[in-house]
């Protein structure tokens, strides 16, 4: 996920390596958080791959010189075949499904239905999943009553939780479907409209 999350903010543009931490940061919410330990070697090993550069800060070596990290062409198709992976499902899908969200200017319309598609089967399947436990609490009837009562108030929480998801998702699909594709992604990676490209 971190691979993707680099690759994918260097396609929108260059960056410092302090900046890539910071927007980490936020994204990842307040209680899950990325040290310089974990990020600058997985930094250092992208640049040894290729699969992107580093290079100073306005073009001056120095001691003192920030380094400044950009995407290489092999990054971008790098980038492209993890957004095109389909999702793995386990603890760590939606945190890659909402990375992928994020990126998602940056690849074709089927891309995007694709990986829509996919979480919307993990969904799913989460929700039979926690209505199957529900149905057997129901049916075993389990001592005492008033734990019971709150493991259905759990699972309902849930339930509501995923199915507020799934129908975010399924919207989001329809709407995806019905826009008119725009067309390849420009050499900076991100997509150019049609009507961009009829004006020039």
């Amino acid at each position: 996920m971190y691979e993707l999350f680099i690759l994918g903010e260097l396609t929108a543009g260059s960056k410092h390596g302090y900046v890539l931490q910071d927007i980490l940061k936020n994204a990842m919410g307040p209680f899950r958080q990325i040290s310089a330990g974990t990020l600058y070697p997985l930094l250092t090993r992208l640049v040894r791959q290729g699969l992107i550069r580093q290079r100073p800060e306005n073009g001056r070596a120095g001691a003192r010189e920030r380094k400044v990290y950009e995407i290489t062409d092999a990054g971008r198709a790098r980038f492209r075949a993890l957004m095109e992976s389909p999702l793995e499902y386990g603890a760590e899908t939606e945190l890659v499904f909402q990375c992928k969200l994020v990126y998602f200017r940056f690849v074709p319309k089927e891309v995007r239905l694709a990986c829509l598609e996919q979480y919307l089967r993990f969904l799913r399947h989460n929700w039979k999943h926690v209505d199957d436990c529900e149905f057997l609490l129901n049916m075993q009837l389990p001592e005492p009553e008033a734990q019971r009562v709150q493991l259905l108030r759990v699972f309902d929480r849930r339930k509501r939780v995923i199915a507020a998801d799934i129908a975010w998702v399924e919207n989001e699909l329809e709407r995806t479907r019905a826009e008119e594709e725009d067309g390849e992604a420009n050499p900076g990676g991100e997509r150019q409209s049609r009507t961009t490209r009829e004006g020039e």
